[in-house]
C-alpha cells in the first residue's frame, strides 16, 4: 500500500517506454469494453509510475463540463468515476485546458491554472501536485488524462510529461476504437432493420446500381413476381428482366430516370423466368450514397 507521505519514485524513462509499449500491444483494445480498457490503462499507469491518482476525464455538455470517466487510486487500489467540474464554477481552469498544451502544476494551490480547484477539490483528495495532459480526437480537445500526487510531492519532470502523453495517446486510441465500433454496430443494426423492411414489403423491390444497371438486391416479393430466386436476380442487368423487344428502350428509360430526365413512374412489361410476360407499373426511387454512387430502387406492381 502506498504511503502518501513518501515522495513518488518514477520508473526510469526506458522502463516507462517499455511499459507503455506493452500496453499498446494489449489485445484488450479490441476485445475489452471501453470501461474495462480505461480501467486497465489508469491502473497500469499508476502502478508503473507510482503516481497516487490517475484519472481520465471527458469534456461533455458542449465542453462546459469535465466528467471523470475512470479514476484509479494507488493507495487503496480503488476504481471510481463520476466526479465532474463545471466551467461556470472553474472558468480559469477551463480556459487553461483549451489554450495550453497541458497543465503541469507542481503546486496546484498556487498555479494560476489550477488555483480555483483549491477551494474544494484539492483539499478533499489531499492532492499536492496535478499534471493534466490533453486528449485530442480528430484535432479537437475531448478531455484530459490527469496524474495527481498525494501527500509529499516531487516536481513534474520531462519523464512524467512524456509518460503522461504516451498514456493519453493510448486513451485516444481506445476512444477512437470505441467510436468506430459503435459506428459499425449502428450501421449493422440499420442494415438489418432495412433488410427486414425490404423483405416485408408487399411490393416487388429490386435495388440496382444507378450507373451500371446491375441488380444488387431483391426482396421476397420480387422472387415471386419474376420466378427467380434472389441469388439468380442479383448480378443480372435490369434489361434482362424485360422482353427482348423492349429491353433497349427500358434500359434508356432507366438511364434517364437515374439522371432525373424523366418521370420515375412508368408502365412496362417484365419477362418471368418461365418466359411469360406480365404488364407492370414501375416506380423508381433514386438515392445518392456516401461514396458518390447512385442507387435505384425499383418498385414493381402487376397491372
Amino acid at each position: 500500500m502506498l504511503n502518501p507521505g513518501q515522495p513518488i519514485t518514477l520508473m526510469s524513462p526506458l522502463d516507462l517506454q517499455e511499459g507503455v509499449a506493452s500496453l499498446s500491444r494489449g489485445a484488450f483494445f479490441k476485445e475489452a469494453t471501453l470501461d474495462m480498457t480505461l480501467s486497465i490503462l489508469t491502473e497500469s499507469a499508476a502502478r508503473m509510475s507510482g503516481i497516487a491518482r490517475v484519472s481520465i476525464w471527458a469534456l461533455t455538455d458542449a465542453q462546459q463540463e469535465l466528467r471523470c470517466l475512470e479514476l484509479f487510486e494507488l493507495g487503496n487500489g480503488k476504481h471510481s468515476h463520476g466526479e465532474f467540474f463545471r466551467a461556470i464554477d472553474y472558468p480559469g481552469y477551463f480556459r487553461a485546458l483549451g489554450s495550453e498544451g497541458g497543465i503541469a502544476a507542481d503546486d496546484p494551490y498556487l498555479h494560476p491554472s489550477t488555483a480555483e480547484l483549491a477551494a474544494d477539490y484539492l483539499p478533499r483528495h489531499q492532492i499536492t501536485a496535478r499534471l493534466d495532459t490533453p486528449i485530442h480526437i480528430r484535432g479537437e480537445l475531448q478531455g484530459v488524462l490527469s496524474l495527481e500526487q498525494v501527500g509529499s510531492r516531487s516536481p513534474w519532470t520531462t519523464s512524467h510529461r512524456l509518460f503522461a502523453q504516451a498514456v493519453a495517446n493510448l486513451v485516444t486510441l481506445a476512444l477512437v476504437e470505441y467510436v468506430a465500433e459503435e459506428a459499425r454496430r449502428q450501421a449493422q443494426t440499420a442494415s438489418e432493420r432495412m433488410k427486414a423492411v425490404f423483405d416485408a414489403s408487399r411490393d416487388a423491390l429490386l435495388l440496382a446500381d444507378g450507373e451500371s444497371g446491375i441488380i444488387l438486391d431483391a426482396n421476397l416479393q420480387a422472387e415471386k413476381l419474376f420466378g427467380w430466386e434472389r441469388r439468380d436476380l442479383v448480378g443480372k442487368h435490369q434489361r434482362l428482366l424485360h422482353p427482348k423487344s423492349s429491353a433497349n428502350a427500358i434500359g434508356e428509360q432507366f438511364r434517364q430516370t437515374v439522371a432525373g430526365q424523366m418521370r420515375a413512374t412508368l408502365n412496362s412489361e417484365i419477362q418471368r423466368c418461365d418466359g411469360t410476360v406480365l404488364p407492370v407499373e414501375i416506380t423508381a426511387e433514386i438515392a445518392n450514397v456516401s461514396d458518390g454512387r447512385r442507387l435505384a430502387l425499383g418498385i414493381f406492381r402487376p397491372i
